[in-house]
């Protein structure tokens, strides 16, 4: 695995997008991120002391276990807080949850060729030392928050790489879930609705109690 250290870019994501042929994994992390993104397009704010990677990994799986690159990346984040005494779940599909607050967005972006994935840009935005800004203090929170103390980000990069080759099973990733038998509000093309978050499917689908059937691609899940 090549590894590269940047003081600032715009995205780690898109400086992997410019690598075309890639002979190897590739690992590139940033101190500071000018233009993170999230899901969505999303815009995500990535002051120095977070840490901002993005790692390459060629044929990762096949098309069809797409959603495993996903399920794999947001257990990492979960394994890794609890590295440092930091106890987090999972926000369907990928959103990594602290004490009620995000502390990590995820970011997928997966090239297919036929019935399998060529490559996949696995990008993580974890706050650790980070400031939140006051805009979004009451929806985010960092591990010094949490800790009360600072990380060193050396070994949080470390542990979370490590992790990331890790396999992941769908029951692992199920036990780390939030929401699962509980009512949640769901807003499905602009409309809200409320329902009993039954399962989520091995695809990534998620299955209502009422037998519905929704892709991550459409919904916005909150807590009813």
């Amino acid at each position: 695995m090549r590894t590269i250290s940047l003081d600032s870019i715009d995205s780690t994501n898109n400086y992997l997008k410019k690598i075309k042929k890639p002979a190897d994994d590739v690992l590139v992390f940033a101190k500071k991120q000018t233009g993170g993104r999230g899901t969505k397009g999303r815009s995500f704010i990535c002051e120095e002391g977070g840490v901002y990677l993005s790692l390459l990994k060629l044929n990762p799986c096949s098309a069809k276990d797409s959603f495993s690159i996903m399920m794999n990346s947001a257990v990492a984040v979960v394994k890794t807080l609890s590295a440092f005494d930091i106890k987090a779940k999972i926000k369907w599909p990928n959103d990594v949850i602290v004490n009620g607050k995000k502390i990590c967005g995820i970011l997928i972006e997966n090239v297919f060729e036929g019935d399998t994935v060529a490559r996949s840009i696995v990008g993580i935005g974890l706050n650790v030392n980070n400031p939140i800004a006051d805009e979004i203090r009451d929806i985010a929170i960092s591990a010094k928050e949490v800790l009360n103390k600072e990380l060193q980000i050396g070994a949080v990069i470390a542990t979370l790489v490590f992790n990331l080759y890790q396999p992941t099973s769908y029951g692992e990733y199920k036990r780390h879930l939030l929401y699962l038998g509980e009512k949640v509000s769901l807003t499905v093309n602009g409309e809200q609705k409320t329902v009993i978050l039954e399962d989520v499917l091995q695809n990534g689908n998620l299955k209502t109690s009422e037998g519905e059937v929704f892709s991550s691609a459409e919904i916005t899940l909150r807590k009813a």
